[in-house]
């Protein structure tokens, strides 16, 4: 007597655990008919037979591979084996490989009960199998169709409602309360507010996220979420007539760019270092992240470290004290921008790209066309009042859109007051000159583009070019050379010990021809 084991499945879509029940009855019936022993059961509730990755599926072609005491998997079936052509075949030969065969209890498959051929199985399986295949595209097809045309007109499709939102006929409104947390959030990490201290102050006010505190990644999200300026990505296409905004777009993008700057390890809460993600390895081009570690004394040493030899196990670049790599950056910069007809260039060069901006796209200019789009959405809205459509829906939507005007022209009166007083060049020219040099760190950020590190040299590129020499620049003001490098070096070192370095330290990051700043 022949054994073998059933294997039986149902997917989400209008089927239930009668559905198992009924597959299971059939096979036993099939198995009693023809003198099969049943020897054991694999079932999967809820999955798709779309891919295989279904886990009890999985179990069973895991345990064809024992020497187990069965010889056939039944199915009511084929399509309940799966529905990929490709998937079947594949997952079949491995059934055979180990000398077990697939059969179905309610059609003719290729290989009979006794193994041998089935001829018109053959082609009957094969078209069981394009039958299961084209019926479960032609499903997917006609579910993201729907879904696509849902979206096209505005209505919600599904799922988790992102904080801010509630949703009603199918319509995704403002839920105004919880979009004061979220403009509130935005507006306070886009002032520097760390987000720990942003989640203590929501806690400390009994604010919560769905009956919690807000988790850490949580906030994060909703900082990156383009849900709140009303864009909503899905693999057919962008839309933006499915949220509401409740962000405005130049603070969401301020917010981006913070985020971007401070991502994971160019941050610590003891110590900033100043050159985070803005050093490169000469050899491998991975970044060099902040690192720090205790001596067997005790004592705290912060450094950088190439990513290429931590994470990726590709670079021998060796790590460099974080206090001594940041001074020599500090020390060129100085060198550089402390020249007098350099710092005079660039306050001409930033008057005019500020003045452009300020021209061609300003923040004003935003905000104005953002109150345009808001009052058209208001004149339809009235509209269709007028036309004697006045439900709750349309009362809310003209309150949501009179409350963005409002806070709109409150944001216009604040850039109408910053467009009257605007950065002069000698404010430019002496933050240039004298404040930047008061912060390492502001000289960094405002001056340093990027530093590629080598064993003999560091490359620095700085903000106001790219590798050739701007045009109408001073010639002097972008190469310093080694020697003038090496006496910063020892000046530091002097300063600090008392005596001058020996010639491996003071030649442990300079041993080229020079330090080029480009």
């Amino acid at each position: 007597m022949k054994s073998a084991v059933i294997y039986a499945r149902y997917s989400s879509e209008r089927q239930n655990d009668q559905s198992i029940e009924g597959q299971l009855r059939i096979c036993n019936q099939y198995a009693k008919d023809n003198e099969i022993n049943i020897v054991d059961t694999y079932i999967d509730k809820a999955m798709t037979g779309t891919n295989d990755q279904r886990a009890a599926f999985q179990q069973m072609l895991s345990d064809c591979e024992k020497p187990v005491l069965w010889d056939i998997v039944l199915v009511y079936a084929i399509d309940r084996f799966g529905r990929d052509s490709i998937e079947i075949a594949v997952n079949k030969q491995k059934l055979k490989k180990h000398h077990k065969t697939l059969i179905s209890a309610t059609q003719r498959t290729s290989v009979n009960i006794d193994g041998s051929k089935n001829l018109d199985g053959i082609l009957l399986e094969n078209m069981y199998i394009g039958l299961a295949e084209y019926y479960s595209t032609e499903l997917s097809q006609k579910v993201l169709r729907g879904l696509h045309e849902n979206r096209l007109k505005g209505l919600y499709s599904g799922g988790r409602v992102c904080f801010g939102y509630r949703v009603e006929n199918k319509k995704v409104l403002i839920h105004e309360d919880e979009a004061e947390v979220v403009r509130w959030i935005f507006q306070q990490y886009a002032e520097g507010k760390l987000a720990k201290d942003i989640i203590a102050e929501l806690a400390e006010k009994g604010i919560r996220h769905r009956g919690k505190v807000f988790p850490m990644n949580t906030l994060y999200g909703m900082l990156r979420l383009e849900k709140y300026i009303g864009i909503t990505r899905h693999k057919d296409g962008v839309y933006d007539n499915i949220y509401p905004a409740i962000v405005l777009k130049p603070l969401f993008d301020e917010v981006q760019r913070i985020l971007e700057r401070n991502k994971i390890g160019s941050r610590s809460n003891e110590t900033e270092y100043y050159l985070r993600n803005k050093l490169f390895c000469g050899h491998c081009g991975k970044s060099m992240q902040g690192e720090s570690g205790t001596s067997h004394m005790g004592d705290v040493k912060h450094y950088y470290k190439c990513m290429g030899r931590k994470k990726y196990k590709i670079c021998e670049k060796k790590t460099l004290p974080k206090e001594k790599l940041e001074n020599t950056v500090i020390a060129i910069t100085d060198l550089i921008f402390g020249k007098t007809e350099t710092v005079e260039w660039l306050a001409d060069r930033i008057m005019e790209i500020h003045a452009k901006r300020m021209h061609d796209k300003s923040l004003l200019n935003i905000l104005h066309a953002d109150r345009d789009k808001i009052k058209r959405s208001l004149d339809n809205v009235m509209k269709a009042i007028e036309e004697g459509i006045f439900t709750a829906t349309t009362k809310q939507r003209m309150q949501d859109l009179e409350n963005e005007l409002a806070l709109i022209d409150e944001k216009i009166v604040i850039e109408e007051y910053k467009a009257q007083n605007q950065l002069t060049r000698e404010e430019v020219f002496q933050f240039l000159l004298h404040t930047a040099r008061k912060e390492p760190n502001l000289m960094i950020h405002s001056f340093v583009q990027r530093a590629i590190l080598f064993d003999d040299k560091i490359e620095i590129y700085y903000n106001f070019t790219n590798k050739q020499l701007p045009d109408g620049a001073p010639d002097e003001c972008c190469r310093v050379s080694s020697n003038e490098l090496k006496a910063l070096i020892y000046k530091d070192y002097k300063e600090k010990n008392g005596n001058h370095p020996k010639g491996s330290d003071s030649s442990r990051l300079v041993r080229s021809t020079g330090i080029e700043a480009r």
